[in-house]
């Protein structure tokens, strides 16, 4: 049954509209959504080369957002060495970095929504925002013609819920999502594999929502700890 079911994804030959359109309302869905708590466990393969052996070893991070559209966002990010964790504050003014344990932040201004943010960040800084990918999955149609092969692989039970499972196949990446069945068709799970490289490496995250978060006053509120060193943003040379 299992090689039965993982054969099938390789028969087509073009994408499939319903595994498109998922995509679609998936995001047209998100949009709707104007407070989350979103609790994110993933991993993230690196290429370690240890004199003439190559191997890829698997970095783990969790990562804890809070979004209140159009306008503010909150994101802490806990990996890699004890003690090490990232934090991104945005209150639909200033967008603000901070590390730790160096305690060194940089806060810059920024434009007046979430989507606007993610493309400033990008062109100005090269910072991507945390999880951008919740934001723009299946948002720009453009995008699905990299797309070379789509298609609806099964319902699997993610995280205790069922979803929907959809395997993708672009030029130079593989990647996979699950969507939550039923009327609030959030994302479950999504897997990353760059098939460019010979390794693989694999990028996966698996997401845990809270639709009624707790918010309150100072919730996108960044105060520099007494400790803390501020630097500046430096603009990318693409942008410059």
């Amino acid at each position: 049954m299992a090689a039965s079911k993982a054969a099938a994804p390789s028969a087509a030959h073009k994408p499939d509209p319903a595994a498109i359109d998922a995509l679609v309302k998936m995001n047209s869905y998100l949009q709707t959504v104007k407070q989350f708590d979103l609790d994110v466990d993933s991993t993230t393969d690196q290429i370690m080369v240890d004199g003439s052996t190559t191997q890829l070893i698997q970095m783990s991070h969790n990562t804890k957002m809070t979004v209140s559209r159009p306008d503010s966002l909150k994101a802490d990010i806990v990996g890699g060495a004890p003690g090490n964790s990232r934090h991104a504050v945005y209150d639909g003014k200033t967008f603000t970095l901070y590390t730790e344990p160096a305690n060194y932040y940089a806060t810059v201004p920024a434009p007046s929504t979430i989507k606007e943010l993610i493309s400033d960040l990008e062109s100005k800084y090269g910072v991507e925002l945390p999880l951008n990918d919740i934001f723009s999955l299946g948002a720009d149609p453009a995008a699905f013609s990299r797309v070379i092969s789509a298609v609806y692989v099964g319902d699997e039970v993610v995280s205790g819920n069922t979803c929907s499972h959809y395997a993708y196949h672009e030029k130079h990446i593989d990647w996979q999502i699950w969507i939550q069945k039923g009327d609030q068709p959030l994302p479950c799970k999504l897997n990353i594999v760059t098939s460019a490289d010979k390794e693989r490496p694999q990028y996966t995250a698996v997401y845990h929502w809270n639709l009624k978060p707790e918010i309150t006053p100072t919730t996108f509120k960044f105060t520099p700890p007494e400790n803390a060193h501020q630097i500046k943003f430096v603009q990318s040379s693409d942008a410059q």
